[in-house]
């Protein structure tokens, strides 16, 4: 059976750029290749009114329901990322809606941590913060080995200060396999998803109902 290439195949990172908005009612996201060319975006889809207009009025982005879809440049469909109303968990499936896994939040003193599960619930790894901003983030395997790196950068002050903005780049350990890879770019995501939507936070970042 021919392996399927992703996104990520073959590649040693990939950037993650949300596109820059004052007001941001919809999630959306560029992701470029090692050289910046333009691979694919993201976008979310399926918003109802109700959660449009929570976003509006409230400061509680965290804690709406998302679904995301990541395509590549030629228009595939290449992920699907959903998250519940008041979860902190995201199902990852694939393009064909097959069940790549989960990355859950984990609510802890400390540093910020996910888990990341496989489709039957096995454990596949952490995501753990390696600051206590959760600028920087390592994304280790099932045998405690380094899959990849998510690292948040600076996008200058105006934007800083005046949108929610984030980039992230995702960069893979060299021996690391496709479907990890392909979680540790979900396990990205789920970082702006469920802490990084308003940057001053919310006290509902201290709620975890699973």
């Amino acid at each position: 059976m021919q392996a399927v290439e992703t996104l990520v195949t073959g590649r040693s990172g990939i950037g993650v750029h949300q596109r820059a908005k004052v007001f941001e009612m919809r999630n959306q996201y560029i992701l470029t290749g090692e050289t910046g060319e333009e691979i694919g975006n993201i976008e979310q889809v399926d918003q109802s009114r109700f959660t449009f207009l929570a976003r509006l009025v409230t400061d509680l982005d965290v804690t709406l329901p998302v679904t995301l879809t990541v395509i590549t440049s030629a228009g595939t469909l290449d992920m699907r990322l959903h998250k519940r109303w008041f979860r902190y968990k995201v199902r990852v499936t694939g393009g064909d809606g097959s069940l790549l896994g989960h990355v859950h939040k984990r609510v802890r003193l400390g540093k910020a941590s996910f888990t990341v599960t496989g489709p039957a619930g096995e454990p596949l790894g952490h995501l753990r913060a390696e600051n206590w901003r959760a600028r920087d983030f390592r994304f280790d395997g099932p045998s405690n080995t380094e899959v990849a790196r998510v690292t948040k950068h600076w996008r200058g002050l105006l934007t800083e200060t005046l949108t929610d903005a984030d980039r992230y780049a995702v960069t893979f350990a060299p021996l690391s396999v496709d479907s990890l890879r392909r979680l540790a770019v979900a396990a990205a995501l789920a970082v702006d998803l469920t802490m990084k939507q308003k940057d001053y936070g919310s006290p509902l970042d201290l709620l975890d109902l699973g």
